[in-house]
């Protein structure tokens, strides 16, 4: 009986012979990996995607995210004529330590509280802080009282990876969100942590508060590689809804275990035989739904029971007006304002655009199934914005002063 191997772009290839191709062996170092990252952070992940029932499901879709994230990244390298190795953080099959990539954790509508790691001070997780009180931090991530914040991190600690959670309940009991500043409210005078009544469970190994932010380290301390945070709210009706989360890396932390997916690659080319029928990994994961809109396949031409693969437009709505960005690059006149992508089965498409392609990731104000939109930017002349899809540049708007011209159509 011959087997069914998933190809690089996800299509069904019935009739392999050869398993040993640079795509089937890419495959299964990409479903290892993947399926190690769920067992990792089971005890979140099986029910962090909002919209999907706890378990299987949430399971599902947290496997078909991060492998169709990867397969995006790892084709946009081939298809650019980069090489994998500069695809990090894989381990061979061959081999069953794990490290951390840039996983997807969460999905949902929920406000995004961005995290950063200091590669150098310490190797600390952290939080730009709003200001020096709880209600500061409350309005300026748009949260609201009851609120759970689940910080997230992966710290190297004596050679080995530990997955660490800490959850701060934003204490409902303060009507005005509370007036005392940050450190009081999370940590006392004393180092200890208030508020045990209510549903906190606090990790920490270090807390540190100063002008600007607050670092963290979490658990029994380490280098901290790898963080994310996740908002949780439940409504009056009981359901719970979720921010996105993605884990940003710290590639300083991981110093020597660095191993590089073309590597995995060579490395694995002697383990072909795994059968890739497994119902574990990704058969009859969903596909569709971005947010509360449910569990829901969309059809794709076979009885509405077929995932359906992501489509993208050529152009974009840049300040409004419509450009081609099949090239990669495109000129516009500054400020650029906003930018608009469109397609369709893009609910499962992370998003996100960096300014100059450094600097904090900036998430769309929108996002459904048929498109994504930056709005309220403001970048200006000499300065440029780069969009990335599912992790991998997608085009960069460079913003031009009038006389210049704007390339618009």
């Amino acid at each position: 009986m011959k087997k069914t191997y998933l190809t690089i772009d996800g299509s069904l290839n019935r009739q392999v012979k050869n398993s040993k191709t640079t795509a089937q062996t890419l495959q299964r170092v990409l479903m290892k990996v993947v399926g190690i990252a769920y067992a990792k952070f089971k005890d979140i992940c099986c029910h962090s995607f909002e919209g999907f029932s706890s378990g299987s499901k949430c399971a599902n879709r947290f496997r078909s995210v991060n492998l169709r994230y990867l397969r995006e990244r790892a084709a946009s390298l081939q298809n650019s004529g980069q090489s994998l190795s500069q695809f990090y953080q894989f381990m061979p099959l061959q081999s069953e330590k794990w490290s951390p990539f840039a996983i997807i954790l969460s999905q949902g509508h929920l406000p995004v509280v961005s995290v950063g790691i200091d590669a150098e001070g310490g190797h600390k997780a952290y939080v730009n802080a709003p200001g020096r009180t709880y209600a500061d931090f409350v309005r300026s991530w748009g949260l609201s009282r009851g609120d759970q914040v689940t910080l997230v991190t992966v710290q190297k600690r004596e050679g080995t990876y530990e997955v660490n959670y800490a959850r701060i309940v934003l204490n409902p009991r303060n009507e005005d969100g509370s007036g005392a500043p940050m450190t009081t409210e999370i940590v006392n005078s004393d180092g200890e942590f208030p508020c045990s009544n209510w549903k906190n469970q606090l990790n920490f190994s270090s807390f540190e508060f100063d002008t600007d932010r607050f670092s963290f380290v979490l658990g029994r301390g380490g280098i901290v590689v790898a963080a994310g945070i996740i908002v949780s709210r439940k409504d009056r009706s009981g359901e719970w809804f979720r921010s996105n989360c993605q884990l940003v890396l710290n590639e300083a932390g991981f110093g020597s275990d660095l191993c590089s997916l073309a590597m995995a690659m060579d490395r694995s080319y002697a383990a072909y035989d795994i059968d890739l029928e497994s119902e574990y990994y990704l058969n009859n994961a969903g596909t569709g739904g971005t947010g509360s809109t449910g569990d829901v396949t969309p059809s794709g031409g076979g009885g509405g029971v077929e995932p359906t693969q992501p489509s993208y437009a050529t152009t974009a709505r840049i300040n409004g007006v419509s450009q081609s960005i099949a090239g990669g690059s495109v000129n516009a006149t500054a400020p650029v304002t906003s930018v608009a992508v469109s397609g369709s089965n893009l609910g499962d498409v992370v998003f996100t655009a960096k300014v100059d392609g450094t600097g904090e990731a900036i998430s769309p104000t929108s996002h459904d199934a048929d498109g994504a939109s930056f709005t309220g930017l403001s970048v200006a002349a000499g300065h440029s914005l780069t969009v990335y899809r599912g992790g991998a540049v997608w085009f960069t708007v460079t913003a031009q002063t009038a006389d210049n011209g704007d390339g618009m159509e």
